[in-house]
C-alpha cells in the first residue's frame, strides 16, 4: 500500500490542543501507536492520511503542504472568511438542525487574527451562567465538535440538546452514557445530560466582547 511522506504532525495537533490519546481514540488506535505515527517510526498510509485530515479539519492536500510556502493558493490553506456570524434570529433553527442540514443561514463572513481553522461559527451569548468567563451580550466562536473522543475535559462547550441550548465547561462522568455540565457562575450546580440527547456540540474557542472587565469584580486600589 502507497504510503505518505512524514508529516508534522506533532505541531498541527498542538496547534490544535488535541492530546495523543485524544487523536488516537478518533483513529481507534493505541496512544503508543499514534506516538509511532508522529515520529516517524511508522509510515502514514494513504487511508490513515485521509482520516488524519478530517480530524484536523483539513483536505489532504493541505494536510500534506502544511507548513510549506506557495504562491499557488490551491497548496495553502485558507485563512480568510472563516468565521460566518450567525444572526440571533436564525441561531436557533441553525444550532438545533445542524447536524441534519449542515448548511448555514445566511450571514456575515469574515476572519479574526489567530483563528484560522476553517468552520468556525460567531453566536451571542445569553445568560449568565458562565459569567465572569462569558460576558452576557458578548460573542463566542464555536467550532463544531464531529467526535466525542475529541471533548477537551473542563472546557466551555455549547451543547445542543434536545431540551435546548446551553454554554457549560464538559466534565468526564464515571458512567460513559452520561456528561457533566459544569457553571462557573457559582449560583449554578453541576448536572448531568445523557450523551444520547446531543443534537449537536461545539467548542468555545474565543470570544468577542466590548466589556474588558466584569463590572465589581475587582476594585481599584487607591494611588
Amino acid at each position: 500500500m502507497e504510503s505518505v511522506p512524514l508529516l508534522p504532525l506533532r505541531r498541527i495537533r498542538k496547534e490544535r490542543n488535541l492530546s495523543q490519546e485524544a487523536v488516537a481514540q478518533a483513529l481507534s488506535i493505541k496512544t503508543t501507536t499514534y506516538s509511532k505515527i508522529e515520529r516517524g517510526i511508522i509510515q502514514i498510509t494513504l487511508p490513515r492520511l485521509f482520516e488524519l485530515a478530517d480530524i484536523f479539519e483539513l483536505t489532504p492536500q493541505a494536510l500534506l503542504n502544511y507548513g510549506e510556502s506557495s504562491s499557488s493558493s490551491e497548496n495553502q490553506e485558507p485563512y480568510f472568511s472563516n468565521i460566518t456570524y450567525i444572526p440571533v434570529h436564525a441561531q436557533a433553527g441553525f444550532l438545533d438542525h445542524f447536524v441534519d442540514q449542515r448548511t448555514p443561514p445566511e450571514g456575515i463572513s469574515f476572519s479574526i487574527p489567530t483563528f484560522s481553522e476553517k468552520g468556525l461559527f460567531m453566536i451571542s451569548v445569553e445568560g449568565d451562567s458562565m459569567y465572569p468567563t462569558l460576558i452576557p451580550g458578548a460573542y463566542i466562536i464555536i467550532k463544531e465538535v464531529k467526535d466525542h473522543y475529541l471533548l477537551q475535559w473542563g472546557e466551555p462547550h455549547l451543547i445542543v440538546t434536545t431540551e435546548g441550548r446551553v454554554v457549560k465547561r464538559v466534565l468526564k462522568h464515571s458512567d460513559a452514557t452520561l456528561l457533566t455540565l459544569y457553571s462557573d457562575n457559582d449560583l449554578y450546580q453541576p448536572y448531568e445530560i445523557r450523551r444520547e440527547s446531543i443534537l449537536s456540540l461545539w467548542k468555545v474557542v474565543g470570544m468577542v466582547s466590548k466589556s474588558f472587565t466584569p463590572k465589581g469584580r475587582f476594585s481599584p486600589t487607591p494611588l
